[in-house]
């Protein structure tokens, strides 16, 4: 099944009813909230999907302000006040995909937006929280960053665009 580049939600042509991953609030979510999400400008719902409009995986990110009183010293530092990132708010792949690489591809994908942002209209980090340490252990094989370094349950995470330059070269 052959697999396109990651391209913005089209519900005319991404068929969200089939969608099924292992977190059924999810699911949920793509089915009933991401339509709506776009059509309010509040969050971008971008996809993987089958030539055939069948969505293999999901991301859906947002403009966020960070409180720089509460942000590491290195995101905090020089940043106004809130500092500005992009928030990859929920990710989600079909269980049929997983284990492809399908969303490592939307993260990077992700990532590479951010950067654009940077250059554009200024983003100082990507920000995501996970939902389990699972997924934390996931998320920091790319780099992020627990906000509090010395708590091992702290499951909000960031990841500066200027090392995302660094280490993928995006730009």
């Amino acid at each position: 099944m052959k697999l396109c580049r990651p391209e913005l939600l089209d519900v005319d042509r991404h068929d969200r009813g089939s969608f099924a991953s292992t977190d059924e609030a999810m699911n949920e979510w793509l089915r009933r909230y991401a339509r709506q999400s776009q059509r309010d400008d509040t969050a971008a719902t971008w996809v993987i999907a089958t030539s055939e409009g069948r969505i293999a995986a999901f991301a859906s990110l947002s403009m966020t302000g960070i409180d720089r009183s509460e942000a590491p010293a290195s995101l905090g530092r020089g940043s106004p006040n809130p500092v500005p990132g992009l928030l990859i708010g929920r990710l989600a792949v079909d269980q049929d995909f997983q284990g492809q690489g399908v969303g490592t591809a939307l993260v990077q994908h992700a990532l590479a937006l951010a950067v654009e942002l940077k250059n554009s209209a200024a983003c100082r980090a990507v920000v995501v929280v996970a939902l389990n340490a699972e997924a934390k252990a996931w998320w920091l094989r790319f780099g992020f960053h627990c906000f509090d370094e010395e708590n091992d349950e702290c499951f909000e995470l960031f990841l500066l665009t200027a090392e995302i330059e660094e280490t993928f070269g995006a730009a």
